[in-house]
């Protein structure tokens, strides 16, 4: 039975799964294809988010250069840059037009929060701890519509996006003990991205796992 305690409080940072074991996609712009199809290829965090700050919890829009942010790994580390994006709501393909909610708990977080589809969060699973031999896995919040409460909600407006950057990729708390992934600064540069990646990154699943890492999720809740 898999132990759905808040994240981030259940393991030594120092093992967590990084690139190599599987077939790792860098967070370069080389995500699986088939996703794009489904959703927004963005990723970050949306207005309103919070974030732990050296100043307490913090709404992602108020975070500036420099300023230190809660990693999982790392401890308090300085934020690169806060990129911002807004995505006009005509520019939005009609099936792409939603974000994801997440109702309080279900990841750690202390109130309902909303998430991109393609922005990777932290789960844990005896599925991917038999599978992939560690039960903390990467998955996007897409693939997790549908458990325990997480839904879709349809945009009616612009799409407001903040990417906090790290010297290196970070795992991020929001709103609480939720973890999702924050990326080096390195990945808005191609040159320097291919030429000198960040030290550490974190397992990828290609997308017929993460699926049947969802279904096996939706399966256990259900038992």
């Amino acid at each position: 039975m898999t132990h759905h305690h808040p994240f981030g409080t259940t393991r030594d940072a120092n093992t967590f799964p990084k690139s190599g074991s599987i077939a790792a996609i860098s967070t370069t712009m080389q995500k699986d294809a088939a996703l794009y199809a489904m959703a927004l290829r963005e990723d970050g965090l949306l207005p309103g988010t919070l974030v732990a700050t050296g100043t307490g919890w913090r709404k992602i829009e108020t975070v500036r250069p420099g300023e230190m942010v809660l990693t999982f790994d790392s401890g308090m580390q300085p934020v690169a840059e806060v990129h911002e994006l807004t995505i006009p709501y005509h520019a939005l393909p009609p099936h792409k037009a939603f974000i994801m909610v997440v109702p309080r708990g279900v990841l750690g977080n202390r109130r309902q929060i909303e998430l991109l589809p393609l922005q990777e969060i932290i789960i844990e699973s005896d599925f991917a701890e038999e599978q992939y031999g560690d039960p903390f896995v990467l998955i996007q919040a897409l693939m997790l519509d549908g458990f325990d409460g997480i839904h879709r909600k349809p945009l009616h407006g612009d799409l407001s996006i903040y990417m906090p950057t790290f010297a290196q990729e970070q795992l991020i708390h929001t709103c609480g003990t939720a973890l999702v992934t924050a990326r080096a600064e390195s990945d808005f540069s191609p040159f320097e991205a291919s030429s000198n990646l960040p030290a550490r990154e974190y397992t990828r699943l290609p997308l017929a796992d993460l699926s049947a890492l969802a279904d096996s999720l939706k399966e256990e809740r259900a038992a």
